[in-house]
């Protein structure tokens, strides 16, 4: 092959490659919000999570929305059970084993709000590897609080809201990738 029909077979490669990936986004940016939904561990709580926190999101929202509004809901319940474990704290009440386990789970809870923030940079800057590595962590900051509680013979208060935020957070997992494709 000549050097022009090398050029010309280079820059067709190319234009096919980069309207391949043109074509990738704009299918992921039809997708309904049922099929986004689908494609997370937990489709119920994401349409939930639409129909709670959609109101302040374009519609029909794409990934990054429905990204946005896991995020939004989990650390609006992540700042709910970090009342409450402030509220017990307050009180005073219970041994000083089960007040240590819920500082544990207070300081776990802010460390999450926190995190949440970073993943929204990392989203808006197109960071997936960051996205996932702080959304990992605050999976991890959530079991943290239920180890907490294992180590002493009582029940964990935050064991429900625990597994619900973990939930969120794995379908916030899930819509990274659609979301920055």
């Amino acid at each position: 092959m000549r050097p022009h029909q090398l050029s010309l077979l280079f820059l067709f490669f190319l234009l096919s490659s980069s309207s391949s990936a043109a074509a990738f986004r704009h299918q992921t940016d039809l997708l309904s919000l049922a099929d986004l939904c689908g494609r997370t561990d937990y489709s119920a709580l994401c349409l939930y999570a639409a129909a709670t926190y959609g109101h302040a999101y374009p519609s029909p929202p794409d990934a990054t929305a429905l990204l946005s509004m896991h995020l939004d809901m989990a650390a609006d319940h992540t700042r709910t059970a970090k009342a409450v474990a402030e509220e017990l704290l307050s009180k005073g009440d219970g041994s000083t084993r089960e007040q240590g386990a819920i500082k544990v789970c207070k300081s776990q809870f802010g460390g999450a709000i926190g995190d949440m923030d970073t993943v929204r940079k990392a989203v808006k800057g197109g960071d997936a590897g960051t996205a996932n590595s702080y959304l990992s962590g605050i999976i991890t900051y959530y079991s943290t609080c239920d180890d907490s509680f294992t180590e002493i013979p009582l029940p964990n208060p935050f064991a429900k809201q625990d597994d619900s935020l973990s939930k969120m957070i794995s379908n916030a997992l899930a819509l990274v990738p659609i979301a920055l494709s």
